[in-house]
């Protein structure tokens, strides 16, 4: 996910490398802690499973990626194809779409005690006298379950919808307030 922005022509008394850098900077600072301060707001979900960290993971991601005068390119997330980077999830949380799975059902933990791991990390999918794997007839969604404890650990869907959020990153009128506040800065 890429933000350019551009100084307005009346700057340009300014040294424009200067300003540019000026812009570029303030501007990446304000998107991390854009995403510091959404992952603050975090909570645990109603089945108590902790926040993941996600949003503090992306906001170490944002970077400049290029600057040339009164011209930046800001990054926000990870280029990679992986679907855990942050940058796949920045992207995905503000344009929405569609999550399918690799292999046959994604696994959502819905049990504390498996937060943030895979059942193939839990070895679910290997011990099967420890956990079964259950996909109720004509339902949408199964469950992979802990034989000895008699809990539910996962629960497993062939697809997760993400509605598009705008609110993943800052405002153009924040963005553009705060760019101009680092020209002025250095301008006085």
């Amino acid at each position: 996910m890429k933000l350019t922005f551009k100084i307005p022509a009346d700057f340009t008394i300014l040294d424009e490398s200067k300003a540019g850098s000026a812009m570029a900077e303030a501007v990446r600072d304000f998107v991390r802690r854009h995403f510091t301060n959404r992952g603050l707001r975090s909570a645990p979900s109603r089945l108590g499973i902790p926040p993941s960290g996600f949003w503090h993971k992306a906001a170490e991601t944002v970077r400049v990626d290029s600057q040339r005068g009164l011209k930046a390119v800001i990054s926000a997330g990870a280029e990679s194809n992986d679907p855990r980077a942050p940058g796949q999830g920045v992207a995905l949380h503000y344009f929405g779409g569609t999550v399918y799975p690799k292999k046959k059902a994604l696994a959502i933990p819905i049990d504390p005690s498996v937060a943030g791991i895979c059942p193939s990390e839990a070895g679910a999918l290997a011990n099967e006298g420890e956990y079964s794997i259950f996909w109720p007839k004509n339902s949408s969604h199964g469950f992979i379950k802990d034989n000895e404890r008699g809990e539910l650990l996962w629960l497993l869907i062939p697809k997760a919808t993400i509605h598009a959020d705008p609110t993943v990153l800052p405002t153009d009128e924040q963005l553009s307030e705060v760019a101009m506040a680092a020209i002025w800065e250095i301008a006085s």
